[in-house]
């Protein structure tokens, strides 16, 4: 795949990958000497199922202390109430030991996990170039901090997260280096005008000549380009594959219909490479003289307009149904 879109002129600058070795091992196959990226959107993904567990656990720890609160309340009362008494199978002090733990474990996560999140994005509070050192120093110090939370589940999720560190910063590094020229002499609050407007440049409908004068649309240029090259994630693919997943489901109980056209295209696609180029399953099954599927999608479209269809049935992908049709 990666070769075929080199042979359409396409020229990649990086690649994002999940944590799967099959574009890893391709890019190497191909010896394309282009930057291998992880995969943001997959990160981000596995720290809400770790957000989830937590709150989970949370949740369980909050409703245990809270029964066994109203088990000493019953408990201290100078009359029982009628029936058999509240049990709890763990002691008081013991349940609000676990639940501050949870609780505490759960936020700690949440802002560590923030601080992470908003030091590795390229544009700080501010609307200013992130510094590439910084994020790393604040990433390494919150990565730190959730080792000290002693949770299995964070403990995995931060030794995954610390191997990719320094490929979640070197974009940083390259967005820092691209403009390290043009921000030698350039006004803080003119640099986070320039990024403002990019940021709005299609919800304003404006254009880098329209920002600042003749003189400095070298600059906005350069900026406006590095920005739009940054790139870490595959978020966009994810969004359209959740679109289409539904799609997919919904033909994994394939009608006979469905069936039959895809035996057609198939029978009739000739292999793009490998040992079978240039041929498709018809022919390398011994059929000579074999149409191709847009003439044979042809012929089959003038037969169809040839055959008279009765007024009193209706087509369907399956059956037809006669109907009744009232003067």
């Amino acid at each position: 795949m990666l070769l075929d879109v080199q042979k359409q002129g396409v020229h990649l600058v990086d690649v994002a990958s999940d944590g799967a070795l099959g574009i890893r091992s391709g890019v190497k196959e191909v010896s394309l000497q282009i930057p291998l990226r992880p995969d943001l959107f997959h990160l981000i993904r596995e720290a809400h199922r770790v957000t989830q567990r937590l709150e989970k656990r949370a949740y369980k720890a909050i409703d245990t202390a809270e029964r066994a609160r109203r088990a000493k309340q019953e408990q201290d009362l100078p009359k029982q109430r009628k029936g058999a008494p509240l049990k709890v199978k763990v002691e008081l002090p013991q349940t609000e030991a676990e639940e501050r733990q949870a609780v505490e474990h759960l936020n700690a996560w949440k802002w560590l996990f923030h601080e992470i999140r908003q030091a590795i994005e390229p544009i700080d509070k501010a609307g200013h170039i992130v510094a590439s050192t910084q994020a790393r120093l604040t990433v390494v110090t919150a990565l730190e901090l959730l080792t000290t939370l002693n949770n299995e589940t964070i403990q995995t999720f931060t030794t995954q997260f610390a191997d990719k560190l320094e490929e979640l910063v070197a974009p940083l590094e390259w967005l820092e280096q691209a403009l390290a020229p043009w921000e030698e002499e350039l006004d803080p609050k003119m640099e986070a005008f320039i990024i403002w407007a990019w940021k709005h440049q299609k919800e304003l409908e404006i254009t880098v000549e329209q920002v600042l004068p003749a003189s400095h649309q070298n600059l906005v240029t350069a900026f406006w380009n590095a920005l739009s090259l940054f790139h870490r994630s595959s978020s966009l693919a994810e969004s359209l594959h959740s679109w289409l997943r539904p799609y997919l489901q919904v033909h994994r109980g394939m009608p006979k219909w469905l069936l039959l056209l895809l035996q057609l295209v198939w029978n009739h696609h000739i292999f793009q490479r490998g040992k079978r180029q240039g041929k498709s399953p018809m022919e390398l099954a011994g059929v000579e003289n074999v149409p191709a599927l847009s003439d044979l999608f042809d012929w089959l479209v003038e037969i169809e307009k040839s055959i008279p269809v009765p007024a009193e049935f209706i087509k369907v992908p399956e059956m037809c149904y006669p109907i009744s049709v009232e003067k």
